[in-house]
């Protein structure tokens, strides 16, 4: 799917460190927030990016040294989808069309892990809650 690996929120770090021989990572995609936001500005490797695009945590507000940033070459971007549909609604169409165009021609995989009745949409709903589901999880209609 794009990348080298993947890796849960417990003990990553420590784990990346190893995998990269202490190199860092190139991007990490946090929709977590808080101290795991915190930890992953420092598995960048020089010239590495963080993208934040969710606060799935609901953590307290966290600010990043511009210190940090600047003597690691390191940058923090954010992706609010919600915010975007507000300020450039015809841009959200743009994106789901090529997305679904990508998805049709098979060369995007959406990674369903877990595929419930709907009947299940509770336990669905339970899982996404207390962060024990893995990848995505589909509700069947048939």
């Amino acid at each position: 799917m794009g990348y080298d690996g993947v890796f849960l929120r417990e003990g990553f770090a420590e784990r990346l460190a190893a995998v990269t021989g202490g190199r860092g990572v190139d991007l990490v995609l946090d929709p977590v927030g808080g101290p795991i936001r915190e930890q992953s500005l420092t598995v960048l490797a020089p010239f590495g990016r963080l993208v934040a695009y969710g606060d799935l945590g609901r953590h307290e507000q966290w600010t990043a040294s511009v210190w940090d940033l600047w003597k690691g070459n390191r940058t923090i971007a954010g992706f609010n989808i919600g915010d975007l549909a507000r300020r450039a609604p015809e841009r959200i169409g743009d994106y789901l069309g090529e997305a679904l165009r990508l998805l049709a021609a098979g060369r995007i995989r959406p990674g369903v892990t877990r595929t419930l009745p709907l009947a299940e949409a509770a336990k669905a709903h339970h899982l996404l809650e207390t962060g024990t589901g893995r990848g995505k999880i589909l509700l069947s209609l048939t």
